[in-house]
């Protein structure tokens, strides 16, 4: 039997129709590098949108960086920044129709090691620190036992911050090792030890009995 799945790649029309309404502002002009993606500031403020409007993940577009891919791993950095950055208090709204820096309004509130790294390469510790990507690598089941892995160890080179082929050196690893890594990482990601114990021994009855294709 053969079970086939496929997805289109388009934008959502909710995605489409902010676009449109957003048609002739700053956003207009960002679309020559957003390419159909709602552009964003470092802090994911939608441009034009008077900083009442975020976006993240797959429609989004930090106009002011390298293009990230449209993998959960950026959606999910850029949701926990966005759910830190929304429960502090900033001044987030546009300032005579110019999105500015976010400026922190309780000068007493608590920062992370990490807002602390960022305040002091920004110079400036009024200012809540942008969103920073890191990239963990990507994971790719290849078929037949192997996976592909490559996992970035030094940043890329562009000749500019908004250079898409920032070209970053990657270490790839291949085959039955790559494989091994796929898989643990994913036994890592579970929620629970339950989960990873399900999951794990579905992986056992699947290599020892094969795929049970009449649920499908």
């Amino acid at each position: 039997g053969m079970s086939l799945w496929a997805a289109g790649i388009g934008q959502l029309p909710i995605t489409t129709h902010l676009l449109e309404m957003l048609g002739e502002t700053e956003q207009k002009d960002a679309q020559d590098f957003a390419r159909g993606r709602l552009a964003v500031d470092p802090w994911l403020r939608v441009v034009g949108g008077d900083g009442k409007i975020f976006a993240l993940g797959d429609c989004s577009c930090v106009s002011s960086s390298p293009m990230l891919p449209a993998t959960a791993q950026v959606a999910a950095q850029q949701g926990e920044f966005l759910g830190d950055f929304l429960s502090k208090d900033y001044s987030i709204d546009a300032m005579d129709d110019k999105l500015l820096p976010p400026m922190g309004v309780n000068p007493d509130q608590s920062k992370t090691l990490a807002d602390k790294i960022a305040s002091f390469a920004m110079g400036d510790d009024e200012i809540a620190p942008p969103f920073q990507y890191l990239d963990l690598g990507i994971l790719a089941y290849t078929g037949s036992g192997s996976a592909l892995a490559q996992v970035q160890i030094a940043p890329g080179g562009g000749s500019t911050d908004a250079d898409e082929n920032w070209d970053p050196v990657r270490l790839q690893i291949k085959g039955k090792l790559g494989f091994g890594l796929w898989r643990s990482i994913y036994l890592l990601k579970m929620t629970s030890p339950k989960n990873a114990v399900l999951v794990a021994l579905d992986w056992i009855k699947v290599k020892l009995f094969g795929r049970d294709i009449s649920i499908l």
